[in-house]
């Protein structure tokens, strides 16, 4: 079973859109990264966002100790925000609550 960690919607410099999700799927980290904001897309490679291009860094791979989902999904954002060729515009809300 999997966890949806965050989902977020990405752009780069020509507007393309492009969403990032991350799970947590058998106590691992796994990033799906493709074209758009719908729910499917065409598969995209991580690398194409260029995290860390110039400084040799990746996406994390686990969470730092003591650091919450809130926290990690920030810093990730940051991260992609400050040496990457996208930008996220949205954090989409993962929790669905029913009234």
């Amino acid at each position: 079973m999997s966890e949806k960690i965050f989902h977020l919607q990405l752009q780069d410099s020509m507007k393309n859109k492009k969403s990032l999700v991350c799970y947590l799927k058998d106590g691992s980290l796994k990033y799906s990264h493709y074209t758009g904001w719908a729910t499917s897309g065409i598969v995209l490679a991580l690398r194409n966002m260029q995290v860390g291009y110039k400084n040799g860094s990746n996406l994390a791979v686990e969470n730092l100790p003591g650091e919450s989902k809130e926290q990690f999904t920030n810093r990730i954002v940051y991260m992609i925000n400050s040496d990457s060729v996208c930008n996220v515009v949205n954090i989409v809300n993962t929790e669905v609550k029913f009234t």
